[in-house]
């Protein structure tokens, strides 16, 4: 009363459990009775009785220790782990296979032009029709509609162990057809070329984390249903939206081994209103389910320790000049424009296909030839012998970030020779042209076909193919400073030489953060690379590149929710400041229709007659306005229709003639049971044996007056909507 607690809640909490526990365990007679748990009652049946009750109490001791958060995450730490390692064993083997196939057919370009178009048109074409039979919700990235379940709208078929299959088949076939949908870009086709391109990568293939986020939610949701089984907290619903949470960082975290960078993407990507009581969980889950991916890379003999995906080893005394910051934000703020060129360009094409009705007609009843002319069409610009030579056609995606983010300068320098490509450097050097030219070709090419090929409706992502044209962007830029430069930059009498490769970590962060409007991609560059040494280059160009793409186009996921029409409310852009003045009231139609309980039939065609809403309220009553809930205009009119059938007419007509039939009758009665006993002479009121007798008429509406016709009709709407109208009295 004073504004006093006489002691903290959560101890009072505690003694108040401890005295109801006590008084539970008393008699009544006050000595304590010792009895089993009535959950344990259901285990006490049957030869395995005592196992099953065991069991029991192991798993309620192993919660109450441990807690069920932390079994939770490490089953989805470990489950995503496993995935992902099993889907990269499968995918090297199909580039494996393409590489084969390509390396047997050297003595005819012929042959090998069609295994190189064949393959991924096959793979292709499979996963587009094997999505489209089991699961087409299993379409796309997945990240689009995790932002809209995480804001809690609820998606059918989204989270189910269907989708799950289907995502994760789809998806297999769909990189290791070495399309740019998130991870290689071409298999490795060159061997037998003695110090060639041909040597295979030790290092895992990248997965797409767009893709990676949605199977990893739906791990936590299988997993979710799956502990739901034996009880506990995983009932609740808030607890699951939850633990999705958690998930969307596991799938970006072992999809890159970057655990920090993938909660903060996470954070950023799905969540507008982040709760941080869910940090640790990601943090946590992110961190174990990347350890074990690359420890089953060690395992494996993959790699040799657990080390960054692509290890730089840049110059930590002197990085950077200072001098060279401009050149950075250059970066930056052409990184914006090319990431909001790129939402833009992607949206333009699925529109386009949209809005061409005859061919969308044609490639509706032909779903699969779509996808098939994209694979054949990048395909043939890819073919390494052909117009491939020109853009490092070769390379995997893997070798293309090694090869973009390496120390050396492939320009000529002042005071040395012409740079010597060895290995897999072989493939920037083309004989009739310089270094330039094939980077810019490349990121050309590049940058529409990853455009055009993220609109295959096969499970896909677009955040490496993006992330890697960044990479070829900063490294044009380097080169091209190098060249500038020749000497190096000049300072207290030291020369450093200009490093291209701190120039494509910086392209790469800032042009993949302008796509999907995040800043995380920073540190998921970092993690990546091993270094931090250039960590103010990167912020800057990361933050530039936030800026002008905010302010150009929405992010590549929100274009997407536009695109597919997804309940989402997008977040106001700028130059929309006075639109935070806006008042719920001032956007709310005030003269709304609706349906009370009591309406008549006459009064709901009027309300469906008089306005167009999906929805219509339903209140208590004129007086009071209680909302009760919503109803849909269609269902509405179904039950309407289904309440006012041709069918149902003549069923009323049956039991309307049924219930004269019977009426007539109980009135003979009546009559025969009053006249017997008027001339018997007796003294008895003659109205008393009338009450049971009209009881006993049948319950119809064939005597009903002309002016309760209208209550009947109430009657029958109210069974519209309420479940309990059964109970209510006929009269």
């Amino acid at each position: 009363m004073y504004g006093r607690y006489t002691q903290d809640l959560g101890t009072f909490a505690k003694d108040e459990a401890a005295r109801l526990r006590l008084q539970q365990g008393n008699g009544e007679g006050g000595t304590p009775q010792p009895r089993r748990p009535s959950e344990l009652l259901e285990y006490t049946q049957g030869r395995c009785a005592p196992c099953r009750v065991c069991a029991l109490q192991c798993q309620r001791f192993l919660i109450s220790k441990v807690g069920e958060d932390w079994v939770f995450l490490i089953l989805l730490g470990l489950v995503m782990a496993l995935v992902s390692w099993a889907m990269d064993f499968a995918i090297a083997t199909c580039l494996q296979a393409q590489k084969w196939m390509y390396g047997g057919l050297d003595t005819n370009v012929l042959l090998q032009y069609l295994a190189w178009v064949t393959y991924p048109t096959v793979l292709i074409t499979f996963s587009a029709g094997f999505t489209q039979i089991l699961a087409p919700q299993a379409v796309g990235s997945g990240i689009p509609e995790m932002k809209t379940i995480l804001r809690g709208v609820v998606l059918k078929e989204y989270l189910t162990l269907k989708t799950f299959v289907a995502k994760v088949i789809g998806l297999t076939c769909a990189l290791g057809s070495g399309m740019p949908l998130g991870k290689e870009v071409r298999a490795v086709p060159g061997a037998g070329r003695a110090g060639g391109w041909g040597a295979p990568s030790s290092a895992p293939p990248l997965c797409p984390q767009g893709p990676f986020v949605h199977i990893a939610s739906m791990c936590a949701a299988l997993l979710s249903r799956f502990l739901s089984l034996f009880g506990g907290i995983y009932k609740n619903e808030a607890r699951n939206i939850e633990m999705l949470a958690a998930a969307c960082a596991v799938g970006v975290g072992c999809c890159f081994a970057a655990p920090i960078g993938g909660v903060l993407f996470s954070i950023e990507v799905t969540s507008t209103f982040f709760a941080v009581r869910n940090y640790w969980r990601g943090f946590f889950a992110a961190t174990f389910s990347a350890f074990i991916f690359r420890v089953l890379a060690v395992w494996n003999k993959d790699e040799e320790t657990i080390t960054a995906l692509f290890k730089t080893r840049f110059r930590l005394d002197f990085p950077f000049d200072l001098q060279e910051l401009p050149a950075f934000a250059v970066i930056g703020i052409a990184s914006g424009f090319g990431g909001a060129l790129f939402v833009y360009l992607n949206r333009k094409i699925v529109q386009f296909m949209r809005r061409q009705k005859t061919i969308n007609r044609f490639l509706m009843k032909k779903r699969l030839l779509f996808p098939a002319l994209v694979t054949v069409l990048i395909s043939t610009l890819t073919f390494p012998p052909g117009f491939g030579q020109f853009m490092a056609g070769q390379l995997t995606q893997k070798d293309t970030l090694v090869t973009l983010f390496d120390n050396q300068t492939w320009a000529k320098q002042g005071f040395s020779d012409e740079f010597e490509y060895l290995g897999i450097l072989e493939a920037w050097r083309h004989p009739r042209s310089n270094v330039f030219v094939t980077l810019v070709v490349f990121i050309l090419m590049k940058f529409w076909m990853s455009a055009l090929a993220t609109t295959i409706p096969v499970p896909c992502g677009a955040f490496m193919p993006v992330f890697v044209i960044g990479a070829a962007f900063g490294r044009l830029v380097g080169e091209s400073m190098a060249a500038w430069f020749p000497d190096g930059i000049h300072t207290d009498s030291n020369t450093y030489r200009i490093v291209p490769g701190g120039y494509a970590v910086v392209g790469a962060a800032a042009l993949s953060g302008a796509v999907t409007h995040t800043v995380s991609t920073a540190v998921i560059v970092f993690e990546l690379t091993g270094q931090i040494s250039h960590i103010l280059p990167v912020m800057i160009a990361v933050i530039l590149a936030n800026a002008v793409a905010q302010s150009l186009q929405p992010s590549l996921y929100d274009s997407i929710i536009r695109i597919k029409k997804l309940p989402y409310l997008p977040e106001l852009g700028w130059g929309h400041h006075e639109k935070y003045n806006v008042r719920v009231e001032d956007i709310m139609v005030r003269d709304i229709h609706y349906v009370t309980l009591n309406c008549k039939y006459r009064d709901l065609q009027h309300v469906l007659h008089s306005t167009k809403m999906k929805s219509l309220p339903l209140v208590e009553s004129d007086e009071s306005m209680i909302l009760l809930g919503s109803i849909e205009r269609a269902q509405v009119g179904a039950l309407l229709c289904h309440q006012l059938s041709p069918q149902r007419r003549l069923q009323a007509l049956r039991q309307k003639a049924l219930a004269e039939d019977g009426h007539r009758l109980s009135d003979a009665s009546i009559r025969f049971q009053i006249s017997t006993e008027a001339s018997s002479g007796a003294h008895a009121a003659p109205r008393k044996p009338l009450k049971p007798a009209l009881k006993r008429v049948p319950s119809g509406l064939a005597e009903t007056p002309q002016g309760d016709t209208a209550d009947h009709t109430g009657i029958a709407l109210r069974s519209l909507f309420c479940a309990n109208t059964a109970a209510e009295p006929t009269e």
